[in-house]
């Protein structure tokens, strides 16, 4: 169980930016866990100095989208408390806009009526006297407040209580201690719920033990287990969404529908200089989608902006008025402040984008087998995810199709994006084969 508080900065009546996310469980490292945001919009010094909010500290953090993979792992099979509906939908608002489908049916402690949200506020009011509004401190409080809130009877909430679960007896001593994905299968031999695990048999346990935390499962529809080993944690996420959006099982609520991808298209402002336009691809075709999240269409775009010296405002890399950082950080000659003419400039942008456009890359990457005499790869096709396999250490190789023989064809989507995009952020250069 894990319990959710968001601070963010009002601007008007309506609009709320989030700005930090503080979680709070006895199952996470030090109790807290803490994820700054930079704001997706942009919000007047005066409004900063209202909240009194440090807006440097603010605006050197990370943007959501680099958050969304560690909140993704660390929600998995967990239950979300929430103080308030309104919190869980600024939450799902972030993922929203990330392309990300967040499905999770939350736990909320304080619904509002005609009067409003009086429990809510008195605990504000009562911690705001103690710390800042906006302040981590005061956050904290509120998060620490939501695990320790008792009804005035003095009693634990319902939803706090510990279920005893109908959980059928399994033998899970013939499970690994190895990674992997699980499936719960019921009488009918329907797979009613997928999970991934760095070891199964751990993981099974804690599905299976008395003192197992609620979760929205139905143990006592698990007739039997199925497990694939695959040798690492990478190619189990895989290998579990795959199985998510293939199988739509009863009781997983992530991963089972996929957003509209984005796509890159070519523009020209009121002055006649091109541009690049990030949009959501609202129709289907043939072709393999490459760009499930913007921070993925931004990641590619960066290298093609500075390899080309492009400028990074009419590239899709910053929202400013007036010049981009070329010009104000780096002191280099743009389009944007008239240091190039526009014609000079749409040339040698047409020429750029179009070998951009043709452009090819293969990647395998490298990862732990499932036995010492094995190694697994993944596949990645310009950018786009291919599969996954195994190939025996031993083996000849004298080119990449060799390796390419062993792979078991995939589909790309947001969540297998989402997945191999994190391999670089962890993987040594040794282990990637440019093709």
């Amino acid at each position: 169980m894990i319990f959710i508080y968001i601070q963010y900065i009002r601007l008007g009546v309506k609009t709320k930016v989030p700005f930090r996310v503080v979680l709070y469980s006895d199952d996470l490292h030090h109790d807290f866990k803490v994820f700054n945001i930079r704001p997706e919009v942009s919000i007047p010094k005066k409004v900063y100095a209202l909240n009194a909010i440090d807006r440097l500290e603010v605006l050197a953090s990370d943007p959501f989208c680099n958050a969304a993979d560690e909140l993704i792992d660390l929600f998995r099979d967990q239950q979300l408390v929430f103080s308030e509906k309104e919190q869980f939908n600024l939450l799902k608002s972030q993922f929203r806009n990330i392309g990300y489908n967040f499905n999770l049916k939350p736990t909320i402690l304080w619904f509002s009526d005609k009067k409003g949200n009086s429990t809510l506020e008195q605990l504000t009011d009562l911690i705001s006297k103690r710390y800042q509004l906006k302040s981590l401190e005061f956050a904290k409080a509120i998060v620490a407040e939501m695990a320790n809130y008792k009804d005035q009877k003095g009693q634990q909430l319902e939803v706090y209580k510990e279920v005893h679960l109908d959980r059928k007896a399994h033998d899970l001593s013939k499970y690994n201690n190895a990674a992997g994905v699980y499936f719960f299968l019921n009488a009918a031999e329907e797979v009613i719920y997928v999970g991934k695990t760095k070891n199964i048999r751990k993981r099974l346990q804690s599905h299976f033990s008395n003192t197992a935390k609620q979760t929205n499962i139905d143990y006592s529809h698990v007739h039997d287990i199925d497990v694939i080993y695959t040798g690492n944690d990478t190619i189990a996420q895989l290998v579990e969404t795959e199985n998510i959006k293939n199988l739509q099982p009863l009781y997983n609520s992530q991963q089972i529908t996929d957003p509209d991808p984005f796509i890159i298209t070519l523009s020209t402002t009121a002055k006649g200089i091109s541009k690049i336009k990030i949009t959501r691809k609202e129709f289907d075709d043939s072709l393999p989608e490459k760009y499930f999240n913007r921070n993925s269409v931004i990641e590619s775009l960066k290298d093609f902006c500075i390899d080309n010296n492009l400028c990074r405002k009419h590239c899709s890399l910053e929202t400013v008025k007036g010049p981009c950082s070329n010009v104000t950080k780096r002191g280099i000659p743009c389009v944007c402040s008239g240091g190039e003419s526009i014609e000079d400039y749409n040339r040698r942008f047409q020429i750029a984008f179009d070998e951009f456009r043709r452009k090819t890359t293969k990647k395998i990457y490298r990862l732990k087998g499932r036995n010492s005499s094995e190694d697994a790869f993944i596949y990645e096709h310009n950018g786009i995810y291919e599969g996954y396999g195994y190939i025996e250490k031993a083996m000849d190789i004298s080119n990449y199709n060799d390796i390419l023989g062993h792979l078991v064809k995939q589909k790309n989507n947001y969540d297998t994006t989402r997945i191999v995009s994190s391999i670089t952020k962890k993987i040594n250069d040794r282990d990637v084969l440019e093709l």
